[in-house]
């Protein structure tokens, strides 16, 4: 065969298989491309090719085989590289992706996309000065594309906790793309965070009204219900979440605690059941579950539950909490310990570095079980000290102990952890 015919039918084959490609009939264009590449396989731009085709039939291995091939052959494409870099992030090679965004932008330097995608790698890479600054580059080359590259940069300063920053971002993505879900999401998620749980909820809300199956807009919604009491709405979102997405123990725990508060323990114990089978070796699941039981008034399978959850993590400051919380203020007094209270409390305030009023709190209740009621006068102003917000609530909580401590009586709870 001549190296015409050669050419013209490695040609007619390489178009049929981008043809293949725009039709979303991606076997079909691996096929024609592979036959293609047997006949010619000098061709970069057919490696390449075939590489889409193979990322949307979820072969990456080979794709990211046939990008290498592409590079081999035509070293000086900058295509190849951001294509390569794209797929290196997306598996999470990101030193390697990092690398292959700056062989692109050496070759072709105003590629604002690539400054951004160099940006989100170093961001999950933990160099978030670099990251912030290849941001701040893309927004300003770019305007059109500002709104998706700030609300990226939002995902970091979230991570970083400066919540101004992300709001600020956040608020911007959405007021340029209306209809995108996503800078609604990050936004009610900077919101949760800094405690505004009402505007938390409203965009969560928003970003729902958008997409109606946004998981995780659902379970931000959930948390906000929890943490506002809503414990019927926070069941409902949470049980819609869990639909979507079953395997996140995140979802049985927030709805196994809005169970739990409404009187569900059957529901509730489900739920830790099903969070501990999914997470054996998590501590999380084995806390809500001894809240659950100590609600019950089954406190020896709370204290057993606690003592599973320090197996898994002996340095766990929440669950030397907890544990020093049962046997501080547990109504039943052959299960109270002081001294083991104290010991417990201490040391989650040390875990803390004393930097958790709750943990000082929990110590104030092991001194006064303890009989030791100036210590636990001491401690329970600093705990009230420490509280920022204003969560009255949470205040007055903390002062009828101090009242009860005052008047040389140990706290005694009832309820629940």
């Amino acid at each position: 065969m001549s190296r015409e015919r050669v050419t013209d039918d490695a040609q007619d084959l390489f178009a049929r298989g981008n043809k293949a490609l725009s039709a979303g009939e991606f076997h079909e264009a691996v096929e024609c491309f592979t036959r293609a590449i047997r006949l010619r396989p000098d061709v970069s731009i057919a490696y390449r090719h075939r590489a889409y085709a193979l990322l949307e039939l979820g072969d990456r291995t080979r794709a990211l085989n046939d990008l290498d091939q592409a590079i081999r052959l035509k070293p000086d494409d900058p295509q190849s590289y951001a294509d390569r870099a794209a797929e290196l992030f997306a598996q999470r090679q990101y030193e390697l992706a990092v690398a292959d965004c700056e062989r692109a932008l050496k070759l072709e330097p105003g590629r604002t996309a690539l400054i951004a995608l160099r940006g989100r790698c170093h961001a999950e890479n933990g160099n978030s000065g670099a990251a912030l600054k290849d941001f701040a580059a893309a927004i300003a080359a770019d305007p059109a594309s500002a709104p998706k590259y700030r609300l990226w940069r939002a995902h970091l300063h979230l991570d970083l906790d400066e919540h101004d920053a992300a709001l600020e971002d956040a608020s911007a993505a959405a007021e340029a793309d209306p209809k995108n879900p996503e800078p609604l999401f990050v936004r009610g998620s900077v919101r949760q965070q800094t405690r505004d749980y009402a505007a938390a909820a409203a965009d969560f809300s928003a970003a729902l009204a958008l997409a109606p199956d946004h998981a995780f807009a659902l379970l931000g919604r959930a948390v906000c219900a929890l943490l506002t009491n809503d414990y019927a709405a926070c069941e409902a979102d949470a049980t819609a979440f869990l639909k979507l997405v079953p395997d996140l123990v995140r979802g049985y725990e927030v709805r196994g605690s809005a169970r739990k508060a409404l009187g569900n323990f059957e529901g509730a114990l489900a739920d830790f059941n099903e969070a501990v089978r999914r997470a054996p070796g998590s501590v999380t699941p084995y806390n809500y579950r001894a809240g659950a039981y100590y609600a019950q008034g089954k406190y020896g399978l709370a204290i057993r539950d606690h003592m599973e959850a320090l197996k898994r993590d002996p340095r766990s400051a929440p669950t030397f909490n907890q544990l020093a919380w049962v046997w501080s203020t547990c109504p039943d007094p052959d299960v109270r310990n002081g001294e083991r209270a104290r010991e417990c409390a201490t040391r989650a305030c040390e875990l803390s570095e004393w930097g958790e009023p709750g943990f000082v709190d929990t110590l104030a209740a092991a001194c006064a079980e303890c009989g030791e009621f100036d210590d636990a006068i001491k401690w329970q102003e600093k705990a009230l000290d420490m509280l920022d917000g204003p969560d009255a609530e949470r205040r007055a909580d903390y002062r009828s102990r101090l009242d009860l401590y005052k008047a040389g009586k140990p706290a005694r709870v009832v309820g629940g952890v």
